[in-house]
């Protein structure tokens, strides 16, 4: 991996670099920049409530927002193209229930990949597709 210098300040892309796993979003914009805040949901347990943290906050032009806006735009439908249509959120109760409505069969394929029988009924979701 390369050293990282005072004329270098940025970390290097690729193996070393950090994934994180991004499940909320918060967009801002002014005349000069947008704002997007990538972190996560995290669902309470027992009592305790859930919450977000943010753990990137990203500052782009709108040159650059609009670029991005492009390139999702085209991802999701080469997606949709290959793997079928992506569910829509609708007023979910609570973040958690957006989690799940983004996975269709989250149980199903959850208990597939743990090597478990997959139940008889299944939960019920309120899928909404384009």
């Amino acid at each position: 991996m390369p050293e990282i210098t005072a004329q270098d300040p940025y970390p290097p892309a690729g193996p070393g670099g950090a994934s994180l796993y991004v499940n909320y979003f918060e967009v801002g914009q002014n005349p000069f920049e947008f704002l997007i805040e990538l972190g996560q949901y995290r669902p309470g347990i027992g009592n305790e409530p859930g919450g977000v943290v943010i753990h990137t906050r990203l500052a782009t032009a709108p040159s650059y927002a609009k670029l991005l806006a492009s390139l999702l735009d085209r991802a999701v439908r080469e997606h949709e193209a290959k793997h079928g249509p992506i569910a829509d959120f609708d007023d979910p109760a609570s973040p958690f229930d957006v989690v799940l409505r983004s996975l269709p069969e989250f149980e199903e394929r959850a208990e597939r990949a743990r090597g478990m029988p997959v139940p008889a009924t299944k939960p019920s979701h309120n899928f909404k597709h384009r």
